[in-house]
């Protein structure tokens, strides 16, 4: 369930170096401070312990370091190089609002440091206060036009704001510094990609990052363009020369894996057998945790994700961590992502506890974890973007499953459960496809809680209209094998048009037109949208008069909205879980009628709902009234339900 635009998981930003302050030998004048000018002797005894605080810094002593800073300060409180440097080591500790602190206390006493500014707005961006990251980073660059690395994070600063225009600007502005900066291109073609601007992030590619030999973050951007172009078949070459040269990049190892489920011409099993490639070369082994069960004590349920904030899976979540038994279970939510927004405000005010987790390494989060004493570990992301399967293979949790973000194996055996249900993991069909024990919940894996207000409004008389199609899932799941079945629809009703949404501009939508030419369906039958607004999206649902399905991955939250909005959508039983979300779905609200177990059904009865105006209309009045009376919508049997699986994992494990 990976958001347009957030397929690629690895090295997305350029290494960002925190500049320990110069060397006690460079020629820095002494700098007049509060309590005066630093005289010479001292400043030269206060930078004999700075220089061996760093010594012990850079053998991984921090804690020695910390004592040897503070001996420089004692000597000279007012110095601001040794404030700094306290800060560094701080920060390396863990102890992040005392190297804050620091950082402050350097520019307390020394307005123009330029390091200080940096290195705040550094660990500002990793405190979630970004406004006065984005202050500090700025004035860092107007002291120092030319430093590169506070462009490129300040660019990061801007992007954990929602505001990719301005991390744009600041990526174009490093590479004004050095145009040829591997990883500010890198990071700039990743944001080209992610506004929806493949025209110019194609420029890119070809003008700075293909240089021979490429780069591996060429080789990465080069394999996110072919994927939103909607050639995922093109990416595996890009995915594999890098995985040749770095191949205990985990990232990268998912960001490959989720582009396997986008092609139709890998069969299921050649998929899985991936995954399990990755889980036999990232497994630690743990396959157990010793822990005791709770007992009377509430069982401690923990939730890792990047996506808690306006997301599928965080909608997905609100339910389970507002109603969770507060009783019986006591809930942690490990935030990886760092975008905060209303929603996740609301996550956060629901959970029992919330840690964030960005930017801590794989190691201490699982320590955070077992300090946690977590019972049962869930993970919602899979092999998507901001995931965190490197803790999971730690087994810090004597229980751990996936759920929601991933209709597939992470391949890990560390990893106990899949949570589904029967009808995308039908009994005794899929079990050989996972590295983890599946488990069924009874009635559907999904809870829809709707979370904008969007009222339905009258119908048109469809007498006489054209009938119109509509795709809004995401446009990189739209294979060839999905347009056969479109165009096969389409030429049965000529007069019939088509809507597809989220389609780049520019290139890639001349591409996508001259790929339905090629099927017999002519331009002037197709419309093409790029990306809109949330409640646009809504109201473009309801301006069509049915929905066609992605294949062979399916979508989720898409069917739901589109069921809820009142427009039909036929769910065929694809051949793998990734391709019976929407089956699932449909299957679980009772929507018999919309159902398809083979593709020509499926074919037949959207043909048979474009011709019978009157029952379509029919059938759109009812949606909203029945997918409200199914177990989709049922918050409190699903709550119970979970909460059951929940006892039954960690009872059976």
């Amino acid at each position: 369930m990976s958001i347009l635009g957030r397929l690629f998981s690895g090295s997305k930003k350029a290494a960002a170096t925190l500049p320990r302050e110069e060397d006690a030998t460079s020629p820095d004048p002494p700098r007049t401070m509060p309590g005066g000018v630093l005289s010479a002797r001292l400043r030269e005894d206060a930078d004999a312990f700075i220089l061996r605080g760093q010594e012990l810094e850079d053998a991984g002593d921090a804690v020695a370091a910390e004592v040897d800073y503070r001996k420089a300060l004692s000597l000279a409180p007012f110095y601001a190089r040794a404030h700094i440097n306290l800060g560094n080591a701080l920060q390396k500790l863990g102890r992040l609002q005392d190297s804050a602190a620091s950082f402050r206390d350097a520019l307390e006493h020394d307005p123009d440091y330029v390091g200080a500014h940096f290195n705040l707005g550094v660990l500002l961006i990793e405190l979630g206060d970004t406004p006065k990251a984005k202050s500090h980073l700025e004035r860092a660059l107007e002291l120092n036009p030319a430093m590169l690395d506070a462009a490129v994070v300040l660019a990061t600063a801007y992007e954990a704001d929602g505001d990719l225009h301005g991390a744009r600007r600041q990526l174009e502005r490093a590479l004004s510094i050095e145009p040829h900066h591997n990883g500010a291109a890198a990071n700039l073609g990743i944001l080209l990609l992610d506004t929806g601007d493949l025209d110019a992030a194609d420029q890119l590619l070809r003008k700075v990052l293909l240089v021979e030999p490429p780069s591996l973050q060429a080789l990465l951007v080069l394999a996110r363009f072919e994927i939103l172009s909607g050639h995922a078949d093109r990416a595996e070459a890009s995915y594999r020369k890098v995985l040749q040269l770095d191949p205990q990049n985990m990232g990268v190892w998912s960001s490959f894996l989720f582009s396997l489920n986008l092609r139709e011409v890998l069969d299921a099993a050649s998929v899985a057998r991936e995954h399990l490639t990755f889980g036999k070369k990232f497994g630690s082994g743990h396959l157990s945790t010793p822990s005791g069960k709770p007992g009377s004590r509430r069982i401690r349920v923990g939730y890792v994700s990047g996506d808690l904030m306006k997301h599928p899976v965080a909608l997905f979540l609100r339910p389970i961590l507002a109603l969770h038994d507060r009783m019986g279970f006591e809930s942690f939510c490990y935030y990886n992502g760092r975008v905060r927004d209303e929603l996740t405000m609301d996550l956060q005010e629901a959970a029992d506890h919330w840690r964030s987790i960005a930017g801590s390494d794989d190691a201490a989060v699982a320590d955070q974890i077992r300090a946690d004493g977590i019972d049962l570990l869930v993970d919602l992301s899979g092999h998507t973007d901001l995931n965190r399967l490197g803790v999971f293979a730690r087994k810090p949790a004597p229980v751990q499953a996936t759920w929601l973000g991933y209709l597939n194996t992470t391949g890990l055996r560390e990893m106990d459960f899949r949570i589904c249900d029967n009808y995308t993991d039908p009994e005794g069909q899929t079990e050989s496809l996972n590295s983890e024990t599946l488990a069924r919940l009874p009635n559907s894996q999904w809870c829809y809680l709707p979370y904008y207000d969007v009222p339905l409004r009258n119908l048109p008389d469809a007498a006489g209209r054209p009938v119109t199609f509509g795709s809004f899932n995401q446009f990189v799941k739209l294979s060839d094998s999905c347009l056969d079945v479109w165009a096969t629809i389409l030429r049965e009703l000529p007069d019939a048009r088509l809507s597809v949404h989220g389609v780049p501009r520019g290139a890639v939508a001349n591409d996508f037109h001259e790929r339905l030419e090629r099927r017999g369906v002519t331009r002037d039958r197709v419309e093409l949208h790029g990306r809109i607004g949330i409640l646009e999206y809504f109201a473009a649902i309801q301006n069509v008069d049915i929905a066609l399905d992605s294949m062979p991955y399916n979508g989720a939250t898409t069917t739901l909205d589109t069921l809820w909005m009142g427009v039909p959508v036929v769910a065929l039983r694809g051949d793998r879980t990734i391709g019976r979300g929407a089956y699932s779905i449909v299957s679980a609200a009772g929507l018999s009628e919309l159902v398809a177990e083979e593709l020509a059904e499926y074919i037949e009865k959207n043909i048979r709902l474009a011709r019978d105006s009157d029952a379509r209309i029919a059938l759109r009045k009812s949606l909203r009234v029945r997918l409200q009376g199914s177990p989709l919508m049922d918050t409190k049997t699903f709550i119970n339900d979970v909460e059951d699986l929940y006892r039954s994992m960690f009872d059976g494990r």
